[in-house]
């Protein structure tokens, strides 16, 4: 059975190119899909990253990983036991195999680091897309279109076993990073500077990535995109610069890397000896 994403129950923000699933969907699309099974238990194909607005009635588009979004949202509807989603690469890797070729499958993962790792580089899977499978606490299987006999990388809420006794997972590089340096001595001793600061990400809608804090400045990596579709142009950095300098001195720094070790928490201070 052939379906469009907007037949079964797909219902978003009217945001086109970057929608929003609304809670509505899981219902929808699974009174839909369990009322057809039983009438022709054949199995569902459905179109990936669409929907339709809530306010409009019109297509919608989910934004980048909007087809392994469409996937979670399903799997989350119909409480399946496990999702998969098919990708080029033998699963999670421990490093880019670009860089490294001789990188290895990495067999566990929590949801948590497996955000971490999209954050920061790692692009087998878009952090959104895992957020209704991490809701519905239904594993997540990463397997290889091209190798099918491939285990692939098991994604879950809680650390396998197997895993326990393994502090680093993986290591990922983040290019073209953007970065801001702000400076200020209002900041010593003082509240409300840093809600002044991040007031001004929020009036502008540019989303921070990383921040790290001393008594006099805040330093801070952008996410590459206000929306997942494009990138930051200069003249909106230029206008945060601007902004901000009415309260700091800030120093705009471009074409950054950020490289990031993704491993167990509990045990990250075995990192630092």
């Amino acid at each position: 059975l052939q379906y469009d994403t907007f037949d079964i129950g797909f219902i978003t923000t009217d945001e086109f190119g970057n929608a929003d699933i609304l809670e509505a969907t899981y219902p929808a699309v699974a009174k839909r899909l369990h009322g057809d099974w039983i009438q022709d238990p054949a199995i569902p194909v459905v179109t990936g990253f669409l929907g339709k607005g809530w306010k409009s009635g019109a297509v919608t588009t989910l934004g980048r990983g909007g087809s392994d979004l469409t996937a979670t949202t399903i799997g989350k509807a119909l409480g399946l036991r496990e999702i998969q989603v098919w990708k080029d690469v033998d699963g999670v890797l421990t490093c880019d195999p670009n860089i490294y070729p001789h990188a290895k499958t990495v067999p566990y993962l929590t949801f948590e680091e497996a955000t971490e790792l999209a954050y920061f580089g790692a692009q087998v899977l878009h952090p959104q897309s895992m957020r209704p499978a991490r809701e519905g606490d239904i594993p997540v299987r990463v397997k290889n279109s091209y190798n099918p006999k491939a285990p692939g990388t098991l994604i879950s809420i809680t650390r396998q076993r197997d895993m326990d006794k393994i502090v680093l997972t993986s290591i990922v590089l983040k290019s073209n990073v953007t970065m801001l340096d702000i400076v200020s001595t209002r900041m010593l001793g003082q509240y409300g500077f840093l809600a002044r600061v991040f007031a001004i990400f929020e009036d502008l809608c540019i989303s921070v990535d990383c921040v790290a804090t001393s008594e006099v400045s805040v330093s801070v990596s952008l996410d590459p995109s206000k929306i997942w579709s494009r990138e930051l142009i200069q003249q909106e950095l230029d206008h945060v610069v601007e902004e901000l300098e009415k309260i700091a001195i800030v120093r705009l720094l471009q074409q950054r890397a950020i490289i990031s070790l993704i491993g167990n928490v509990e045990q990250s201070s075995l990192i630092l000896e």
